[in-house]
């Protein structure tokens, strides 16, 4: 494409020009003349320097108002072009995102989680970001090996997969018509039958498993006369022993303050920058799909802001382990700690093994099951 050059001059004998230009060769185009002293017109941009030198040799004032290249114009067309292109790009993306499997639409599970079904589904070869090459028969066949699952509907809609669950309906489980047995190595010191016959008395030392309420009535002579539920409460001192390994220094304690920081991704890609935090903190981290037709995800990282905490004393340390003791084992089995001591074992410099010997009441029975 020929590069052209539009020509705004200002200036008297104007004629004499135009005639300077036909005798030096130079063609004009788009002559348009104002008035006696302003014409515009369009030249060859190979004349430039010829046009400009004569137009100075008589006292013409002039200026560019428009100038045309191959260049410029490709130049001009660039920006539309890379929206044409960037247009078609997303089509072809769509389109090929379109063959691709990008959600799993689980309902109907109360019981089974959702975490199980979708690593079954990712086991047998169904799984977000693959090709729709499977069929509903494969997605049914991989969910029915599951328990508690009685029926699976699936159907592929667009790009999501639509999974509809059955669960098998609960059967009770057998009633409880054993004997009540201990649970631990223990000491008795309380007896409670609701219904059937004592087996030990207080005072006795019995082995873990042994029949403390027996489902059987006697009468007065010691025979059998009927066979009942066991029912009861049977309680007695047990040993326990707790060990943690723990150091004297005070640890962290959050102070409150978070700051979160937001990253995009998409096709492995990310759209972002780690933040860069100061100081002592805590990260976690959370994914958020955000569109269901592209894999594109938000990852948000929440900073929490750490404090330290003064360190304490071996006693203290040897008391926290202790309590925790007593509430994580005694108070959840239902009993109350008799005799609680703790003893400490230097590891190496701050760190110490605290282990606690208890001595607790607790309910000591349970079910056997026939």
């Amino acid at each position: 494409m020929k590069s052209t050059v539009e020509y705004e001059v200002i200036g008297l004998n104007q004629l004499k020009l135009i005639n300077t230009f036909k005798k030096e060769g130079v063609i004009i185009k788009k002559l348009i003349r104002q008035n006696q002293k302003l014409m515009t017109f369009c030249i060859s941009g190979k004349d430039r320097a010829k046009v400009t030198a004569l137009m100075d040799s008589q006292g013409f004032s002039y200026a560019v108002v428009n100038e045309e290249s191959f260049f410029k114009s490709i130049k001009n067309v660039l920006p539309r072009l890379g929206l044409v292109a960037g247009l078609l790009v997303m089509i072809i993306l769509s389109v090929i995102a379109s063959n691709y499997l990008w959600k799993i639409e689980i309902s109907g599970n109360d019981r089974v989680d959702e975490l199980t079904i979708i690593r079954t589904l990712g086991q047998s070869g169904v799984y977000v970001g693959q090709r729709k090459s499977f069929d509903n028969k494969q997605v049914e066949e991989a969910l029915m090996a599951l328990e508690d699952i009685s029926a699976v509907s699936a159907q592929i809609v667009g790009t999501t997969l639509k999974v509809d669950i059955v669960e098998s309906a609960l059967i009770s489980p057998p009633k409880q018509t054993g004997d009540i047995i201990s649970l631990y190595d223990a000491e008795i010191t309380r007896i409670i039958v609701n219904s059937g016959s004592a087996k030990v008395k207080i005072g006795d030392r019995i082995p873990i498993g042994a029949t403390l309420i027996e489902g059987v009535e006697y009468n007065t002579e010691g025979n059998p006369i009927l066979d009942v539920l066991a029912q009861g409460s049977v309680y007695g001192k047990v040993n326990f022993t707790y060990s943690e390994t723990t150091s004297l220094c005070g640890g962290y304690i959050r102070t409150g303050n978070v700051t979160s920081n937001t990253i995009l991704k998409l096709f492995g890609l990310s759209i972002g920058k780690e933040l860069q935090v100061e100081g002592e903190y805590e990260a976690e981290k959370t994914l958020t799909r955000i569109g269901s037709f592209f894999p594109l995800y938000a990852e948000t990282t929440r900073y929490y802001e750490l404090e330290k905490l003064p360190d304490i004393t071996l006693e203290d340390l040897k008391e926290q382990v202790k309590d925790k003791a007593v509430n994580g084992l005694i108070i959840r089995a239902g009993g109350s700690a008799i005799v609680a001591t703790a003893n400490a074992t230097p590891i190496s410099g701050n760190v110490y093994r605290i282990t606690v010997h208890i001595e607790a009441e607790v309910s000591i029975g349970g079910k056997r099951i026939d």
